[in-house]
């Protein structure tokens, strides 16, 4: 599918340009399955609308959006409508922790609940003129521009900041996150910084300030399955990804990367889950 390969290709080359700048992508590189990319990307509607599962909860991509798709959250693609066109805007791992680093204003709770942010016409037009300059700097050698890289941080802190002034009008709306919300948009953060290492509920309640049956009922709540249920969900979907793209990689290593202390655990796991043994998952994909 020419949609995958573009996205293999910028997935190569990411760590060294910084910043990707994608244009006319027309579809998902895959549907019904979920995606979980380690990188920050920016989704720009311009033309038709599609639907996705995110972090398990449905949400509609329409035209004159903009979505922040975060580090380790899912994605499942459902379905895109024919006219479908949108830019995909990619960070490198280091490009991103430096910036959350150096800029730390951004609501990301925002975009947990709602992913897309509305642009009237005019909003958009200058939103994408910024991204015109992003995608010059991107595509230009040291050579060309020695300070490349602080005028790649700071073309993308002026888009960042052209988001939460969007966003700062529909607040006081859907966007007002309540206390459940709140809880499980950290409960996300923190799943995607700590799955390799920490499976059980406890955990995430502790961090939260709750006991463990209040932080269960609560993520049910917002979720509509229970807190160790989507933990579980999660660790399938990551050992899914990494079987599919990490073929370098042994199942007992991918176990100990999950945080299972042997291989048999992590295969029943799996197995309990897809319905067959992570070996011929491989196989199939």
């Amino acid at each position: 599918m020419e949609t995958r390969r573009v996205f293999e290709e910028a997935y190569r080359d990411i760590e060294k340009s910084e910043v990707a700048v994608i244009r006319n992508v027309h579809e998902f590189p895959v549907y019904h399955s979920d995606i979980i990319s380690p990188y920050l990307m920016l989704f720009i509607c311009h033309s038709g609308s599609s639907r996705a599962l995110y972090d398990m909860r449905e949400v509609v991509f329409r035209p004159n959006e903009v979505a922040m798709i975060l580090p380790n959250h899912i994605i499942r693609p459902i379905e895109s409508s024919p006219d479908y066109s949108i830019t995909i805007i990619i960070h490198s791992i280091a490009f991103e922790k430096e910036m959350t680093q150096k800029r730390m204003t951004h609501d990301r709770n925002k975009f947990h609940e709602l992913p897309a942010c509305s642009l009237t016409d005019e909003e958009m037009e200058q939103y994408m003129k910024a991204v015109e300059l992003l995608e010059l700097f991107s595509h230009s050698s040291v050579a060309r521009y020695p300070h490349r890289h602080e005028m790649l941080m700071a073309q993308t802190d002026i888009m960042k900041e052209m988001l939460d002034a969007c966003r700062r009008k529909m607040d006081g709306d859907a966007l007002a996150c309540n206390r459940n919300i709140g809880v499980f948009n950290e409960f996300c953060d923190l799943l995607a910084k700590h799955y390799f290492e920490q499976h059980e509920v406890a955990f995430y309640a502790e961090k939260a300030h709750l006991t463990t049956r209040h932080f269960s009922v609560v993520i049910k709540e917002v979720v509509g399955i229970s807190a160790s249920d989507y933990i579980e969900q999660y660790l399938a979907s990551q050992a899914k990804n990494i079987l599919s793209s990490r073929p370098d990689l042994s199942v007992q290593q991918i176990s100990y990367h999950l945080g299972y202390a042997d291989s048999p655990s992590f295969c029943r796991f799996f197995k309990r889950h897809t319905g067959v043994s992570p070996n011929e998952y491989r196989t199939m994909n």
